[in-house]
């Protein structure tokens, strides 16, 4: 039982760091614009450009997956989603922040599925529904709590320190992963 709910609250954060890494840059867009002296409209541009190929490539990558073990593929896509979160973070031009936003795009997606997929094989019956909820509902938290605090710690250090925070949470939910999910 302790394992299922170590399990559970690695795919409910992997929703959460998902959900703050998209979202985030609603809340920080006027110091995005500044930092690359790009309009707002460029910036808001990076949360549609995200949005298509987020569409475009979950629904691809979901099928190529196949009978891969689910940990592997997460743990690999973990590792791109870190890069893409490193890249926005020294970002020193539109061009490469825009990039960086792609790759995450591409990733994102498909991390939600296989969240939700380890969810499903991980839990008991009873509680399927239950933990495949929370995963999603750790989007929503990041809308109400993570985009919030990335935007006061963006406002109080800047904005490349809430990517750092994203990275670093991420590095250890890729090392939670590789302990307690390893058996899927």
């Amino acid at each position: 039982m302790k394992t299922f709910k170590v399990q559970s609250f690695i795919l409910i954060s992997i929703g959460f760091i998902l959900g703050m890494s998209e979202f985030i840059i609603v809340g920080i867009i006027n110091d995005l614009a500044s930092s690359f002296h790009v309009g707002i409209s460029a910036i808001g541009f990076l949360v549609t450009l995200f949005a298509i190929v987020y569409a475009i490539t979950t629904p691809v990558l979901s099928m190529l997956v196949g009978k891969h073990r689910l940990s592997r593929v997460m743990l690999g896509l973990l590792i791109v989603f870190i890069t893409s979160n490193v890249l926005t973070a020294v970002a020193t031009s539109y061009f490469l922040l825009a990039v960086s936003r792609i790759l995450n795009a591409v990733v994102a997606g498909i991390m939600v599925s296989i969240a939700i997929t380890f969810a499903a094989v991980i839990a008991p019956p009873q509680k399927r529904a239950w933990l495949i909820s929370w995963v999603f509902s750790g989007y929503s938290i990041a809308s109400v709590f993570g985009v919030p605090i990335g935007t006061w710690i963006s406002d109080q250090v800047g904005w490349r320190v809430a990517f750092w925070l994203i990275v670093a949470i991420s590095v250890r939910l890729h090392s939670c992963l590789c302990s307690h999910c390893q058996a899927i």
